[in-house]
């Protein structure tokens, strides 16, 4: 995770909506398929930053937010979507107040999209929330 370029979460944010209507692909890695830790992974390497592949070990890389109301754009959201583990990952591309966030990540059913966390599917799936890269703006 060492050797970055300067990390914006707003670049990481962009660099992920790259992939907007890329069809799934399990392993994928490019515009042709991708899968949700393979966006993560490939937004990232733009800032020359290496993160596991997978989403259950992403999910222990960064720091936990305790709570989802600190949860901001480009922070790193978790799911269970089946088994006992994390095996779903997306990023946080929007956020309206405390309750509506809206996330991108690859959908087998729908590729790579936006959707709302608040949706009885994904607020009974989610696990955690966390903090990529702790940053400074400046002033």
């Amino acid at each position: 995770m060492y050797g970055q370029k300067a990390y914006s979460p707003r670049v990481f944010v962009k660099e992920c909506k790259k992939y907007i209507g890329t069809p799934y692909k399990f392993g994928g890695n490019d515009q042709r398929g991708i899968d949700c830790s393979g966006v993560i992974c490939n937004a990232f390497s733009t800032f020359d930053i290496k993160i596991p592949r997978v989403s259950h070990q992403q999910a222990e890389t960064f720091r936990t937010l305790k709570k989802l109301e600190k949860a901001r754009k480009g922070d790193l959201v978790y799911f269970k979507t089946s088994g006992s583990r994390i095996n779903h990952t997306g990023v946080i591309v929007k956020k309206k107040g405390k309750r509506k966030i809206l996330f991108l990540h690859a959908s087998t059913s729908g590729g790579v999209r936006i959707d709302d966390l608040a949706s009885d599917y994904w607020k009974n799936k989610f696990v955690k929330v966390t903090r990529p890269i702790e940053y400074h703006r400046s002033k």
